[in-house]
């Protein structure tokens, strides 16, 4: 039975940060699946689009899967961008490069989608 058959679903927990000091912009995420990453780059305070990277072994943004994931589909690469719009929504592109045991080959895996928020939970704001 393959992971087709399980009708699976992608999740992730995560955060934004920003040191506004060292103009650093910071996307901590860890996927349902056991891979956890950090993944940073330079920002400014009005940048309407961010960029993050991140490479398994870099000890400031590094990326960092499970044994079994690894065995099987080994991350190479971690890119991502988010683009703020006015309207209050953003936009976002995820893109993995992973290499696949069970292939001999590289692949990538991109995500890409808008979300719009639909309450605040800090009202004023």
């Amino acid at each position: 039975m393959g992971e087709e058959a399980m009708d699976p679903f992608h999740d992730e927990i995560g955060f934004l940060l920003w040191d506004r000091e060292n103009s650093q912009v910071m996307r901590n995420v860890v996927f349902g699946r056991v891979i956890a990453v950090l993944a940073g780059s330079t920002a400014g305070p009005r940048d309407t689009t961010v960029h993050f990277n991140a490479t398994p072994g870099d000890p400031c943004y590094g990326v960092l899967q499970n044994k079994y994931l690894l065995e099987r589909a080994e991350i190479k690469e971690f890119i991502s961008s988010f683009t703020f719009h006015e309207d209050g929504s953003f936009s976002y592109a995820s893109d993995l490069l992973l290499r696949l045991a069970a292939l001999g080959a590289e692949m990538r895996h991109t995500d890409v989608n808008t979300l719009h928020r639909v309450r605040r939970f800090h009202p004023g704001e």
